[in-house]
């Protein structure tokens, strides 16, 4: 797509009060030579500017792709790789489905897990791609019985690969999903699924998630995967372990995800019950 030379509006503060900030409205034309750039750097330049000005305070959301497109007369693609452009930055974050929220400079260089219910933990899966990179049956060994919680000689299907952020290239970390042999046609559906696993156990089978156990532990990081991740082999990483039961309480999923300590950070938020 060719790119248009596309004058971008001057920063004026306005905001609401419900956690929205509206675009500012005065427009300027950049400099000549600004607009020789591509139509996403002059996006990226003028929201970074307002961002670090206050006119999108910390906490607040900003427009929605589509008024974003509106207000600099330029396409979602345009948007969409500006957007991406400030995530690298640690100015935004956001989540498939979710606003695109504003943070404090420097805050988001950590993966945050932010849950209080099974909707969440739901909701934080299914934005993240995940790329299958090989698919097994297996029986469970001692070792993987005990990291299972099954019996030994069980038969598991095993999917693994990365989990990526929604349009990134780059990984977040990379996810075992092994799946009771009791849902194991939910193989044929994986060639066209990009979504998480649990989701395919529920429709194909007719099955609903009802409790999910998670577990955060540190283990060494695996070496065949350590270079897609940024890391070093054997270097601490964060083993994410979620066991998902169906109503009977039969396990149908577990999934074991591997993360980069140093980008990753966990939050929850309790409340007390009557």
């Amino acid at each position: 797509m060719g790119q248009r030379n596309t004058p971008l509006e001057k920063s004026g503060k306005t905001q609401t009060g419900s956690g929205k900030a509206r675009a500012p409205k005065a427009s300027t034309r950049l400099p000549a030579a600004d607009r020789t750039e591509p139509l996403y750097v002059q996006v990226v330049a003028t929201l970074k500017a307002e961002i670090l000005k206050g006119v999108y305070p910390v906490g607040t959301q900003l427009p929605s792709e589509d008024l974003l497109g509106q207000r600099f007369s330029v396409s979602r693609h345009t948007i969409r790789e500006a957007l991406r452009r400030l995530r690298d930055d640690g100015l935004i974050s956001s989540r498939r489905g979710a606003p695109t929220t504003v943070v404090r400079p420097g805050s988001s260089g950590a993966y945050v897990h932010e849950i209080e219910s099974i909707n969440d933990l739901f909701s934080f899966v299914t934005a993240l791609r995940f790329r299958i990179d090989s698919v097994e049956m297996l029986s469970a060994d001692s070792a993987l019985a005990a990291r299972l919680g099954s019996a030994e000689g069980e038969k598991w299907l095993r999917i693994d690969g990365f989990r990526f952020p929604d349009s990134s290239e780059e990984p977040v970390c990379w996810m075992e999903v092994y799946v009771h042999e009791s849902y194991a046609g939910v193989a044929r559906l994986l060639e066209h699924n990009n979504g998480p696993i649990f989701e395919l156990i529920e429709t194909l089978y007719g099955e609903r998630i009802v409790e999910v156990e998670q577990e955060l532990r540190t283990a060494p990081m695996p070496a065949p995967v350590a270079s897609m991740l940024r890391a070093e082999p054997g270097e601490t990483s964060i083993e994410v372990i979620r066991t998902f039961r169906i109503a009977s309480g039969q396990i149908a999923e577990v999934s074991i995800a591997h993360y980069p300590a140093e980008n990753f950070a966990f939050s929850m938020k309790l409340r007390r019950t009557r």
